[in-house]
């Protein structure tokens, strides 16, 4: 159903958008150390 849809949709976008930013981070703290 729709509900269903937006619920996997709800939990999956925060993983995909925050993956990039936590490699983002790794990097930079291996760039400043």
């Amino acid at each position: 159903t729709g509900s269903e849809v937006i619920a996997q949709l709800t939990i999956s976008v925060p993983i995909v958008a925050s993956g990039p930013l936590v490699i983002a981070s790794l990097a930079a703290r291996k760039g400043n150390s």
